[in-house]
């Protein structure tokens, strides 16, 4: 008999848990991949981990991570795995925003969402109509409304890496939000926002494997995330914006973007 879902995605989650806790902070080798993003033994184990799992329970299933290459992506489900997200401060100690996610999707649309952020403590679990979770606890966004006392991430991630500069300005403006905030990290902040500390969080260019569990967790929670313009979020979409529905709507207008449709 298969597992659940959830179920099965926290087992995982929790073994890849172990691995970050035990190469934390060790002078592991960085791989170069790109001129700006590198790897460790750390992402390459998880990944691994990962998808042996997967393979066992879930033969059919596709999987999409960011170390390896794509399989049966045919498959109407798909798991969306990042064995280290946020691998700098993973690695040089600079945040505790680092983590295993670990997303499925059905068609496009995520419905389970497994996020272990070990150097926080914190794990983070969600499926489709059965709400959001820290610790066992449900969470829920920020009823925060005021853009100007807004905490809120903002990415560039890997490609495109000025695209925010834009962005950036406008928040920044007299009218704009209190702080912009960046660690490197997209899978903490995005369960931040889940969790009402921060109040939202805006990428241009992100991969699938960085956003799929933790969209599905601030959906959850109460929270509303679109691409950046204005489009319901979909796997696939690169960027991304997320808050609660009333914040979601301001932060559209003051960013000059699209409507939700």
């Amino acid at each position: 008999m298969q597992k659940d879902f959830l179920e099965f995605a926290i087992e995982v989650a929790a073994k890849a848990g172990d691995v970050l806790l035990k190469y934390h902070r060790l002078s592991l080798h960085a791989q170069w991949t790109t001129t700006h993003h590198f790897k460790t033994q750390a992402d390459d184990e998880n990944d691994r981990l990962a998808r042996e799992a997967i393979r066992e329970e879930f033969p059919g299933h596709g999987i999409h991570s960011e170390e390896g290459a794509p399989v049966n992506l045919g498959s109407w489900f798909r798991w969306y795995v990042d064995g280290v997200d946020g691998t700098i401060g993973f690695l040089s100690g600079y945040t505790d925003h680092f983590a295993f996610s670990m997303g499925l999707g059905d068609r496009g649309r995520p419905i389970v969402g497994v996020v272990n952020a070990v150097g926080r403590g914190e794990l983070y679990t969600a499926k489709q109509g059965g709400g959001a979770f820290c610790n066992g606890n449900q969470i829920h966004v920020s009823d925060l409304e005021d853009l100007n006392r807004v905490l809120m991430g903002v990415d560039s991630g890997k490609h495109h890496r000025t695209a925010h500069l834009r962005y950036m300005e406008r928040l920044l403006q007299p009218d704009g939000i209190a702080c912009p905030m960046c660690t490197g990290c997209a899978s903490v902040p995005l369960c931040l926002v889940a969790s009402g500390v921060l109040h939202a969080y805006l990428a241009t260019s992100l991969e699938p494997e960085d956003m799929a569990a933790a969209v599905i967790l601030i959906r959850e929670a109460g929270g509303l995330v679109t691409n950046l313009n204005g489009k319901e979020w979909q796997l696939g979409d690169g960027s991304i914006l997320a808050a609660n529905p009333v914040l979601h709507g301001k932060l559209l207008k003051l960013l000059g973007l699209g409507r939700v449709s």
